[in-house]
Parts: structure tokens; sequence; C-alpha cells
């Protein structure tokens, strides 16, 4: 009977669920868009590795502008602390320094704009877990010699080399040649920025040509996760002997885990998580309100359909029961639609932008229960008004 009343009122139906179509589509798009956002930041941060950790001048998170100015004149790290992590600190396997500057690589008349130009240790490609796709990874004698040799990110060899091999071949990084002895596995895209664009280059090398001064960063594998709060204790005793700080002397270094990163990165879209879920409780709360409206109404213009169903032996709550019943249904048809809708956009979104967006069970049974449950809490006062009605007056109702 409740079906029956629906089909026979299509239109205010479907007006009725607009407001819990809107809010259980902005939940489920908004969850397709966030976990597909998610995904890509955690596979970045994993690069990072649970057993290893970076010493920086800066923090991981966002500093102002004077704050930039505190940590810019810093000391910057050199190789020697390097050594002296490596040498000094049980717990730590391997330690690569790392530069960077930003430079354009060129090939006869193909440019790229000004990339990350990394300068490192061979030991960074087994700290950071990278693999190399093409050719290889440059050696120690070619680090130490200061070699001018490169490892390409994908995105570079694509854009100055095509199709062809670039292993073997020239480019010049900025003013200098550089031989290509290998080309890195490809990392994907985040946030619409490619993850390949960079050249790494041999630390010694980079210092030759560009300056050691411009290094800002260690790099620090352990020799296990559960050692890692111990390699962090043991490297910043070397360090901050190293750099003469005294006793109750703040560190003039950061150290970024990828614990920390994850942290920072989850308390950000926790922000985005509340007001998301604040817009979604809204627009449902609407669509609760309009369907008890509706209700209303039906109660009023089926004053006597209910008088007759008394009359002939249906109870008070076999009436409530058909209310709340078309209450649920409304509201769980309204979630049907939103459900396709998000549905599509998050497909659409995942076809013509770089966001991975895709649909979560989960969010599915929740916008469908929700929807359900508003229809529901929002049907009982119209159910419980017509459950309440006398027969003989609702059988008199014109």
């Amino acid at each position: 009977m409740a079906l029956g009343t629906i089909r026979a009122n299509r239109m205010r139906s479907l007006l009725t669920s607009l407001g819990i179509l809107i809010g259980v589509m902005n939940v489920v798009t908004m969850v397709a868009l966030i976990s597909g956002v998610n995904e890509s930041v955690m596979r970045v941060f994993k690069t990072l590795g649970t057993n290893s950790f970076v010493v920086s001048k800066f923090p991981a998170s966002n500093v102002t502008y004077e704050q930039y100015l505190e940590y810019i004149r810093r000391k910057d790290f050199t190789s020697a602390d390097a050594d002296a992590v490596e040498a000094a600190c049980a717990s730590v396997e391997a330690v690569s320094p790392q530069t960077a500057v930003a430079r354009k690589v060129r090939r006869g008349s193909t440019s790229t704009k000004e990339i990350m130009i990394l300068g490192v240790t061979p030991e960074y490609q087994y700290i950071s877990d990278s693999r190399v796709a093409d050719g290889r990874f440059f050696a120690w004698p070619e680090s130490d010699r200061r070699r001018q040799v490169a490892v390409l990110g994908s995105t570079v060899r694509d854009h100055v080399f095509g199709s062809t091999d670039a292993v073997g071949k020239t480019v010049f990084v900025g003013e200098h040649r550089f031989l290509v002895v290998g080309v890195m596995e490809r990392m994907g895209e985040m946030f619409g920025q490619s993850m390949d664009d960079y050249v790494i280059i041999p630390f010694a090398t980079a210092g030759k040509l560009y300056g050691e001064r411009l290094m800002t960063r260690l790099s620090v594998k352990v020799k296990s996760a559960e050692l890692l709060d111990r390699a962090i204790v043991e490297t910043e005793q070397v360090l901050r002997k190293r750099r003469g700080l005294r006793a109750g002397d703040r560190n003039d270094f950061d150290v970024i885990t990828q614990t920390q990163l994850v942290e920072m990165y989850q308390n950000l879209t926790r922000v985005t998580w509340i007001v998301m879920i604040g817009i979604s409780a809204i627009a449902l709360a609407v669509g609760g309100v309009g369907i008890m409206n509706i209700m209303l109404v039906s109660v009023t213009e089926r004053t006597r359909e209910i008088g007759i169903r008394k009359a002939v032996g249906a109870r008070a709550r076999d009436v409530a029961a058909q209310f709340l019943v078309e209450a649920a249904v409304l509201s769980a048809l309204g979630g049907l639609v939103g459900l396709g809708i998000a549905a599509g956009l998050a497909k659409l979104i995942a076809t013509a932008t770089p966001i991975p967006a895709v649909v979560q069970p989960w969010s599915i049974a929740v916008a469908l229960g929700v929807s359900v449950g508003v229809g529901v809490f929002f049907g009982l006062y119209p159910a419980s008004k017509a459950a309440r009605l006398d027969p003989i007056v609702a059988l008199r109702h014109e």
C-alpha cells in the first residue's frame, strides 16, 4: 500500500526525496574523493619506509615566513655528518646526504622546464627502496670520482627521449653534460603532479658543480623498524655534538619519520571529514524535514482512508507501520538515486582527473542505512498522528 501511494505521486515523491538524494550523493562522492587522495598520498609516504627517517633543516609541517628565515639560517649538513652518523650509530644501517637544485634538462632542441636535480650517494637507492626500470644506478667509484652520470625519472626520459632508449646517451643538466646510466621505475602522479619529474646525480658531483651548501638533509635507514626510536636518539646525539649544541639547547634540525607525515596528513584530512559530515548532516536533516512535511500532508489528505481502514479492523500500529514504511521507502529511494549519481561522478572524476576516486563499499552501506534511518526518524511523528486518529472523526473528514 505504501509503495502504491509513492507510485501514484511520483513527482512529489522525487521532490520529497531530493534532500536525502543530495546528502547521500555528497557523502559518497566525498568519501570516494578523499579515499582516492589518501591512496595516492599513502603510496608516496610508503616510499619513505617504516625503518627510515630524514634529518632536515626544515620541519615537515608548514612554516611561516618568519619561521622560514629562522630555519634557513640553521647550519647545513655536511657529508662528514653523514659519515659520522653511519659510523657512530649502532642502530643505523645506511646514510645518504641529499642536496637538490633546480635545472633544465636538455637534449638537442628538446628541453624540460626547471626540475629537481637530486644529489645523493649510491646508498640512496637502498635507503629509499627505489628501483631502476632500465639501466642501473650509479656506483661508488663514479660517485667518489665525481663522474657526470645521471639516472632519469621516467617523466624526464619520456619528455627528452620519447620512445627511444635513453641509457648510454647524454643530456645537458643545466650547462653540464651528463651520461645517462639508468631510468628509475615510474611512481605515477599525486594531485596531478608527476612524481617522476627529477634527475638523480652523484652527491659529490652535485657539490662540485652546484656547491655543497645546497644540501639540506640526511636520509637514514635503520637496521629494523623496531630500532627506529633508538636510531633517532643516537643520530640526534651525534649531530648535536657535531653542531656544538650544549645541554638544554634545542635541536637546530628536525627528524621526519613516515609516522609523523601520516599523522600530519591525517590531521589535515580530519578537518575535511568534519566539514563533509556537517554539510551532509544538514542536507539529510533538510531532506528529513521535507519527508516529515509531506507525510503530514499525506496524513491529512488520506484521513478518510485511515478512518475506513480502522473501521474494517486495522489496528493503530498497522496504520503507523504503513506511514513509517512509506517514509522509509521515500528516503531509501532518494538514497539510491543519490548513490547512483555519486558513482557516476566518481567515475567521471577518475577518468577526467588524476584523482583515483573509487566508491567505497562501506560508504554505500552507511549511506543507505542513514537514509533509511532518517526516513524512519522523521516519519515517526506523521505515523503517530495517523495512528492516533479517531476512526469516527476520520470517516467524517471531507
